[in-house]
C-alpha cells in the first residue's frame, strides 16, 4: 500500500540525514530521526495510519466494552489494560512499522496485507522480547535503579531486532546490546524528544475528555491520539534501529 505518484523509498533517499552508512562515532542526531519520522508520515500517510488504526481501533473498542474506559481516560494512561498494550499492542505495532520501513528502504512498494502478515508472524518473538525487556528493566529499577536504566538503553531496539530477524528473544537482546553500545547519550536525547512529542497530545486529550471519555466523539479522538502515540514511537524507533545497524556496518535484514 503506497500513495499514488509516490515512488517507494530506496537506499539513496535521505530523510533527515538518514540513508548512508556512517561511523558509530558520527551518530545521526536524534532531532534528524524525528524529522525523518514526520517526513515518512507525510509521504505515506495512508499506509502508517492503516497500520496503526488496524491494531488500536479494535483493541480500544474491546477495552471500552470490557472496562468502560476510553483510550485516554484520566488516571488510566492509555487505557486500563496497560500490560496488554505493553506486551501485545505495542510489539505488534512496532513489528508492522519496522517491516514497512524495511520495504521502503529496499525500494519496494509496501503492501498492507503483506506487512500485516509479517507483523503477525513475528508477533510471538516480538512480544516475548518486550516481556523480557520489561522484566529486566523493572527488576533493575527496583534493585538499584542504575542497572535498570542501563538495561533500558542496552535493549532500546530489542523489539525491532526481534521483529526483523525473528530468531528469538535472547538473540534480539544481544543484537540490541551490540547496536546500542557507546551511544547511550544519543538514545537518551532520542527518548526525551519522543516523550515530549507523544505526551503533549496525550495530556491535551486527557484533559479535554475528562468525565466523558466514552462518548462517541471523545472515543474517536482518544483512538486517534492512542494510535499516533504508539505509531510515531514505533516508526521513529524503527528508523533508529536501521541507523544503528548501518553505522555498525551490519545492515538489518528485511
Amino acid at each position: 500500500m503506497a500513495e499514488e505518484g509516490k515512488p517507494p523509498l530506496d537506499g539513496s533517499v535521505e530523510l533527515g540525514g538518514l540513508g548512508a552508512p556512517r561511523s558509530v562515532r558520527d551518530p545521526v542526531p536524534a532531532g534528524s530521526i524525528v524529522v525523518a519520522t514526520f517526513e515518512l508520515y507525510a509521504r505515506y500517510p495512508l499506509l502508517f495510519l492503516a497500520l496503526a488504526l488496524g491494531v488500536v481501533l479494535p483493541y480500544d473498542t474491546l477495552v471500552l466494552f470490557a472496562t468502560g474506559a476510553g483510550p485516554v481516560a484520566k488516571g488510566g494512561g492509555l487505557g486500563s489494560s496497560y500490560l496488554l498494550t505493553l506486551f501485545l499492542v505495542s510489539p505488534l505495532i512496532s513489528a508492522l512499522h519496522v517491516h514497512a520501513v524495511a520495504e521502503l528502504r529496499a525500494g519496494r512498494t509496501p503492501r498492507l496485507g503483506e506487512i500485516a502478515a509479517r507483523g503477525l508472524r513475528v508477533l510471538p518473538t516480538a512480544a516475548a522480547t518486550a516481556m523480557m525487556v520489561a522484566l529486566g528493566v523493572g527488576v533493575g529499577l527496583v534493585l538499584l535503579i542504575v542497572p535498570g536504566v542501563i538495561l533500558a538503553f542496552r535493549w532500546y531496539v530489542a523489539v525491532q531486532a526481534a521483529a526483523i530477524e525473528n530468531r528469538g528473544w535472547l538473540p534480539a537482546l544481544k543484537r540490541s546490546r551490540a547496536l546500542t553500545r557507546g551511544v547511550y547519550l544519543h538514545l537518551f536525547w532520542f527518548g526525551i524528544l519522543i516523550a515530549l512529542i507523544t505526551q503533549i497530545p496525550l495530556t491535551i486529550a486527557t484533559r479535554a475528555v475528562t468525565g466523558h471519555d466514552t462518548l462517541a466523539g471523545a472515543f474517536i479522538a482518544g483512538v486517534l491520539v492512542h494510535a499516533f502515540i504508539l505509531a510515531f514511537t514505533a516508526l521513529a524507533t524503527a528508523l533508529l534501529y536501521f541507523d544503528l545497524a548501518e553505522r555498525r556496518g551490519a545492515p538489518a535484514g528485511s
